[in-house]
């Protein structure tokens, strides 16, 4: 497993001159991994203002007004995915790769979420993935995707 975040990942979450970095996170903390979202916003508190977030838990389609109002010059989103990889592996996914059903523990589709965002605000939309050990009902996340999550807070606290 790679020790760092890709630079490709890393540079996501560099300043935009068009307007804050909205990160919004997705997932549910009594699925175990599916929580991976919730707990970095958790872990996160307070950033400077050229980043929010907006924790939309399993319930995306919830955070949508807050998204466009936030006027964001960058949006990404944060969720567990089961892509095949590794526990813990971090991707960048590619927005064709979405499916238009939901297959995940949130009812609404992921990129009808992202498409009425990027249609409102004009932002390109990024989707980073954390691959889940497990999002059987539990609270608390595998080592593994514990440590992928720390890495991104790690990157975001870097931004500050």
């Amino acid at each position: 497993m790679s020790k760092m975040l890709t630079a490709e990942i890393r540079n996501l979450f560099a300043p935009s001159k068009k307007g804050p970095l909205l990160v919004i996170v997705i997932g549910n903390s009594f699925r175990s991994d599916d929580g991976v979202g919730p707990y970095i916003a958790r872990k996160i508190k307070k950033c400077k203002k050229n980043i929010i977030f907006l924790n939309a838990e399993n319930k995306p389609e919830s955070v949508i007004d807050k998204a466009v109002q936030t006027k964001p010059g960058k949006v990404i989103i944060i969720d567990a995915a089961n892509f095949g990889g590794r526990a813990g592996e971090i991707r960048l996914i590619e927005k064709n790769d979405i499916p238009d059903t939901s297959l995940s523990t949130h009812s609404f589709p992921l990129n009808i979420i992202a498409r009425i965002i990027e249609e409102d605000t004009g932002t390109d939309i990024s989707f980073l993935g954390i691959q889940p050990k497990s999002v059987q009902l539990a609270e608390g996340l595998a080592e593994p995707v514990k440590r992928a999550a720390e890495k991104i807070i790690s990157c975001i606290k870097s931004m500050d």
